[in-house]
């Protein structure tokens, strides 16, 4: 049976996988500049009780979602560092997962009669919401430059699928072959979508669905899981690989389909090719940050005050945004700089 799986609860599952990473020492230590001279804000939207920013675009511009008395809202956060809240219509909870370089944000949210939709919300501020038809929940929304938008739906039997809405509104849906749930994670400029799916073995398989709609599928590893969580605008998918829940090393998969393996958990990649993420020392236990570049080497970065950040999303420009834990405490937002 598949589970329904909103973005909070990928959260959960990135963050719980933690405890799972087991990274070779000498690695690091060859590999990795480590604590560079980096440049870190840390912030919060007005009366927040937890802060989880998921996406930085071209111009420095964050969206995420924030508490307010037990619920989720969306925030933006300008490149000033001005902030604007905002919930659709009738939301309980508001999940923004993705950020376009025209300020535009996709995500999901909760109407007053707990049915979770997907929403698209323009730069002016304006609301459009939207479902597959049949679609009995609706999440996951990923939004590129042009205005197209893919995530996953629950159909009336409990399966999960993919979506493509279409800058004109229109929305085809799409599975990979064998697929018994489907897992789209993103999108980029020319419309190619990455993702998962769930194979007849139980195990996750990556996806890279073409403009055309060609779907290939992919390991790294045959008899692991693999799990894209990011493509840039060159082809190149980024994600994670590993036995059973322990995804404890990471992977790019070039255009032309070569795949190189590192440690570390990756998130995001950007245009040029740099891959952010997140490795615990196993010895400390103490989560730190790390950006990839396309030569293969290393650069961590923690906060002094935390033994636990993640790093969700980097722009083309290198800037990254993601969320860290107060020790016992709350979650923040956080702005790096190179």
């Amino acid at each position: 049976m598949i589970a329904k799986q909103s973005v909070l609860a990928r959260v959960s599952l990135m963050l719980a996988q933690k405890s799972l990473i087991s990274l070779c020492l000498a690695f690091w230590a060859l590999s990795v500049s480590v604590f560079a001279q980096v440049n870190i804000i840390t912030f919060d939207p007005p009366g927040s009780g937890s802060t989880y920013p998921v996406s930085i675009n071209s111009a420095g511009a964050i969206a995420g979602q924030y508490v307010h008395g037990g619920l989720y809202h969306g925030f933006l956060r300008a490149p000033d560092g001005s902030f604007t809240t905002f919930d659709p219509p009738k939301s309980n909870f508001t999940v923004p997962f993705s950020m376009n370089s025209e300020g535009a944000i996709a995500g999901e949210y909760e109407d007053s009669a707990f049915f979770t939709h997907g929403f698209l919300r323009a730069p002016d501020g304006s609301f459009t919401t939207f479902d597959p038809p049949g679609s009995t929940f609706t999440g996951w929304a990923s939004l590129n430059s042009a205005g197209a938008i893919t995530g996953l739906y629950d159909d009336a039997q409990q399966v999960l699928h993919g979506f493509l809405r279409a800058p004109d509104g229109s929305i085809t849906t799409f599975d990979p072959p064998g697929s018994s749930g489907t897992y789209p994670v993103g999108i980029n400029a020319a419309g190619a979508i990455t993702g998962y799916y769930l194979d007849s073995a139980g195990l996750n398989r990556g996806f890279l669905r073409d403009p055309d709609g060609a779907i290939a599928t992919f390991v790294v590893v045959e008899g692991q899981n693999t799990d894209p969580q990011g493509i840039n605008s060159a082809g190149e998918v980024t994600g994670a690989y590993g036995l059973g829940g322990h995804r404890d090393h990471g992977f790019v998969r070039s255009a032309d389909g070569t795949i190189t393996t590192f440690p570390g958990i990756p998130l995001s990649i950007n245009d040029a090719g740099r891959i952010t993420g997140f490795y615990t020392n196993p010895q400390s236990g103490i989560q730190r940050g790390f950006v990839r570049r396309p030569d293969g080497t290393f650069t961590t970065f923690g906060l002094p005050w935390t033994s636990l950040i993640t790093p969700w999303s980097i722009n083309s420009a290198g800037a990254i945004t993601g969320s860290y834990a107060e020790y016992n405490g709350p979650y923040h937002g956080f702005l790096l700089t190179p």
